[in-house]
């Protein structure tokens, strides 16, 4: 026969916010109790021992209840404000009880352990930027969704001391300490009560990023389907995006030495110049054309015709040889075709006068003077003797 039963609360206190503890407030409990027997379920008294942080439960008419084979009682402890810190209260049940209905009662204790976890606060979540792509780093803004009781801090992967977060859910650098490059961000959230924190990660792109150590890569490749750089140990190779050799534009390249099968000018239908093994060809921008070369000023020992068979013009101390033939056989004096003349100046003493010889087309040959005064007249031809074979004009 079961006289009555009490249920202790753990802790020296009996209420407290301890690990062992299971309440702060043992008046805020709802408990109830009920007996079951084989054919009904009566209710049973409980009252809360506050000095000793207990339930005691017994009959409403403080009979004794009577339990036969199959019988049991419930007790419910509702609305239980559960101490704060995590770890296990031991719950210890003490049942005063007799075997007959006129025998003393004696006392047994059972314990009931109860594992308890500490108050979970909401995590903070959402963390961004406002723009994942910036051109300035001190424009940068992070948000966050979490609540407003946790501490936060930022950290940069660039090492640099982030300042405090001083706007509930968003945190912006101090001027003039914005990254130079993408860097990610850690937001840290620690609860100060639990000490339990929480970490988010986002990152932050540059369109025009710094590099303080330079960028150490095999290939850099560009975006939008175009060319790429590739660092060999003898250089770099610019390719297009297909992989194929690709094109430098530069307004102005200074190098050693370049080496190329063929150099375009850079205006509309403009020449080029092609290197062979025998030397250099000046080309126009038509299809096989030959191009022409313009300068102020040419220095060369000799100049030959298009062909190896052509005459040539070499520049001897005395003035111009014109040879016919190949320059690799003995030189052999060539002649020169004039449509007009074949003029000369010469200075001499009060005057000047310019003297040329003149073929006609009768095949005539004369020598003409043109006199400071704007006059002309004729001169005298003296031949003391003829070296070639025919004299051709």
């Amino acid at each position: 026969m079961n006289n009555r039963l009490g249920l202790t609360l753990p802790g020296p206190r009996r209420a407290d916010d301890g690990a062992d503890h299971l309440t702060p407030d043992i008046t805020k409990i709802k408990a109830t109790g009920n007996y079951h027997d084989q054919s009904r379920v009566r209710k049973l008294k409980v009252q809360p021992q506050v000095t000793t942080g207990s339930f005691q439960v017994t009959d409403p008419a403080g009979h004794r209840i009577p339990f036969a084979p199959g019988d049991y009682l419930v007790l419910k402890l509702e609305d239980v404000p559960v101490a704060a810190a995590a770890g296990l209260a031991v719950l210890r049940v003490t049942e005063a009880a007799s075997r007959t209905q006129n025998a003393s009662p004696s006392t047994a204790v059972a314990a009931v352990p109860l594992v308890k976890t500490a108050k979970q606060a909401p995590a903070p979540s959402n963390f961004h930027p406002d723009k994942a792509m910036v051109d300035d780093g001190d424009k940068i803004v992070l948000r966050w969704d979490g609540p407003g009781d946790l501490d936060y801090k930022i950290r940069s992967s660039d090492g640099n001391p982030a300042p405090g977060v001083t706007t509930k859910g968003e945190w912006k650098p101090d001027p003039g300490t914005g990254p130079k490059r993408d860097t990610t961000y850690t937001l840290i959230a620690t609860d100060p009560n639990t000490g339990r924190q929480h970490f988010l990660t986002t990152t932050v792109q540059l369109r025009n990023p710094t590099f303080e150590s330079g960028i150490h890569a095999s290939r850099v490749q560009g975006t939008a389907n175009t060319g790429g750089l590739t660092f060999t140990t003898d250089g770099v190779h610019v390719s297009a995006n297909s992989g194929a050799w690709g094109a430098v534009h530069a307004d102005k390249v200074e190098a050693g030495q370049v080496t190329a099968a063929k150099i375009h000018g850079g205006r509309p239908n403009a020449g080029a110049l092609l290197f062979t093994t025998s030397g250099v060809e000046v080309v126009s921008n038509a299809p096989g054309g030959q191009g022409i070369l313009l300068a102020d000023r040419v220095n060369a020992g000799r100049v030959q015709g298009k062909s190896t068979n052509d005459g040539w013009i070499s520049f001897p101390g005395a003035g111009i040889q014109v040879s016919s033939g190949t320059y690799l056989d003995t030189p052999k004096n060539g002649c020169v075709f004039a449509e007009v003349g074949i003029f000369q100046n010469q200075s001499f003493s009060g005057g000047k006068e310019n003297r040329w010889i003149a073929m006609s087309d009768g095949a005539e040959v004369c020598v003409i003077h043109m006199h400071e005064d704007g006059t002309r007249s004729y001169g005298d031809m003296k031949v003391s003797s003829v070296k070639n074979d025919f004299a051709r004009w």
